[in-house]
């Protein structure tokens, strides 16, 4: 299958990764004033194993930004801020797991089409993980990986709160 990237993408990703990226799909979404790819998708097998994540940071701006952030505790404050396990953004944080590891199969069976020849302990791993591949869907793994989900579907309750609290939207 031919993939929708070209040979500019995919040198443009790997100046921004400082690597060749492996499992590139496509270019999701790009900088509006600097036009450099800021989300990529990312095929969810890469070398014979299962690779969860399905959308990639690639943005430099961003992934400071982000990094930034976490670095300084945000993670544990939004778990136990906003996303007890039975609170209204949880739910709404477990739709989008959901709806991520949906997408990822969907991604999966366009690309390679044989789910069913998958061992059975790598189906359970891509049926089972949510956004990034994270196994317990109470709990936030990576906001570079929910953010990433966010610029590419337009939705994330993580990502939306990182908006509201710290102004990210002014990057694009």
């Amino acid at each position: 299958m031919n993939f929708p990237y070209t040979s500019e993408d995919f040198q443009e990703v790997a100046g921004l990764l400082g690597r060749e990226p492996r499992g590139l799909y496509k270019v999701i979404k790009r900088h509006p004033v600097k036009n450099h790819p800021m989300v990529i998708k990312v095929i969810p097998w890469v070398k014979n194993q299962p690779f969860p994540t399905l959308y990639w940071l690639t943005c430099p701006i961003l992934k400071k930004e982000i990094s930034h952030i976490e670095k300084d505790g945000w993670i544990g404050r939004f778990e136990k801020k906003y996303f007890e396990p039975d609170s209204e953004l949880n739910e709404v944080l477990q739709a989008q797991h959901a709806a991520y590891r949906d997408e990822r199969i969907e991604l999966f069976n366009k690309v390679d089409g044989d789910w069913e020849k998958l061992p059975v302990a790598m189906q359970e791993i891509l049926k089972k993980s949510g956004i990034g591949g994270i196994s317990d869907f109470n709990h936030i793994k990576c906001f570079h990986l929910h953010y990433a989900h966010y610029l590419a579907t337009g939705k994330n309750p993580v990502a939306e709160l990182l908006n509201e609290l710290f102004q990210m939207s002014r990057h694009y």
